[in-house]
């Protein structure tokens, strides 16, 4: 089985500004912005599709790479990420669905310094010469907050 084929169309060079979510707006501190870019790639005979992106915090590089496996049955979803800000020197195994539009919503989890484990989903939503990616933590209570927002379009 392959990628659903508006995710095999994301394929090639993206550009945005990356908007990270630090959990400070709600205390009146901005969003931190910088610029983005994204390389997407098929690979495995088109059974993968990745996405390499990178950013920057306070002027040191950033950067991150999540791997879909559109080989599941039904419209089950696999995904491994990682980056070099919010969950480096490790890949986070995703489980989730994507819809006949190609929107992906996978969900992992993470170990908290106590307490229970806290999940991370990311969300990619295809567009005409575009496409939107989102992370969003979630807290052991099921309590949502968006950590990253990217809204692509082809360089």
């Amino acid at each position: 089985m392959s990628i659903h084929e508006k995710l095999a169309s994301l394929v090639g060079d993206w550009q945005c500004t990356n908007k990270l979510n630090l959990g400070e707006s709600g205390q009146g501190l901005p969003i931190r912005e910088s610029p983005c870019t994204a390389s997407v790639s098929s690979r495995v005979g088109s059974q993968c599709l990745e996405i390499a992106y990178n950013w920057e915090f306070e002027g040191k590089p950033q950067e991150g790479l999540i791997v879909l496996d559109g080989s599941s049955s039904g419209n089950d979803m696999a995904a491994a990420w990682t980056d070099t800000f919010h969950y480096s020197n490790s890949l986070m195994l995703c489980r989730g669905t994507y819809d006949e539009n190609g929107c992906v919503a996978v969900t992992g989890s993470y170990s908290a310094s106590e307490g229970p484990d806290w999940h991370w989903r990311t969300e990619i939503t295809p567009g005409e010469d575009a496409f939107k990616y989102m992370m969003i933590n979630i807290s052991p209570d099921g309590q949502e907050e968006w950590a990253v927002e990217m809204d692509f379009t082809r360089k």
